[in-house]
């Protein structure tokens, strides 16, 4: 989730669960916060890096491992090893980066007409999908599963049709004729096999 343009006075900006909401990142004009969420009464913060703003911030599970796009630098996406305090990689991108998908293989990139898929082992671009339809709001759902590699993106602008793609193998696999209105938002199931 990202309120970049909501409130110029906010410290926030946006806040996201990980793959298995056990932990939740928050993305300030002052850098970014991790909190580990150990029951509904107990949220726990293990991390906060001061200095760099962060409109988008995406933790792999519970590891160490965190993707951050800050504000001033839209283009440009930063990961992290929290623990360690050290920055593993950053790449720049040709547009602003729209939103962030993490599972334990793969990271995924959305641009408003791409995606870029990094393998999680060394964050190389492995593959690139190139001339989507306009993704203005980033629409993007990408299993968790360790058994699936299924990403779901919007497959028009005009009407609800989903494109799914294996990043494991790294193919298109369907087409899906979801409803007749834009898509708004996708989100699969926790063992990836609903969408």
């Amino acid at each position: 989730m990202n309120l970049a343009g909501d409130d110029k006075e906010s410290d926030f900006l946006g806040a996201s669960f990980n793959q298995d909401s056990s932990s939740l990142s928050v993305a300030c004009r002052s850098g970014f916060k991790l909190y580990q969420l150990s029951s509904t009464e107990k949220f726990e913060k293990i991390y906060e890096m001061v200095g760099e703003d962060a409109c988008m911030v995406e933790r792999l599970f519970s590891s160490s491992l965190v993707a951050v796009v800050g504000l001033t630098h839209p283009r440009k996406l930063r990961v992290y090893h929290f623990k360690k305090g050290t920055e593993i990689c950053n790449y720049s991108y040709s547009s602003n980066i729209l939103n962030v998908k993490l599972n334990r293989q793969r990271l995924v990139v959305v641009l408003e007409e791409s995606l870029y898929i990094h393998s999680i082992k060394d964050m190389k671009v492995i593959h690139t999908i190139r001339d989507t339809p306009p993704n203005s709001g980033g629409v993007c759902a990408f299993s968790s599963h360790p058994d699936t590699g299924f990403m779901a993106y919007p497959g028009s602008s005009q009407v609800g049709e989903v494109q799914i793609f294996d990043t494991i193998n790294l193919q298109a696999v369907t087409m899906i004729q979801a409803h007749d209105g834009c898509l708004a938002a996708l989100a699969f199931n926790s063992n990836g096999k609903k969408l």
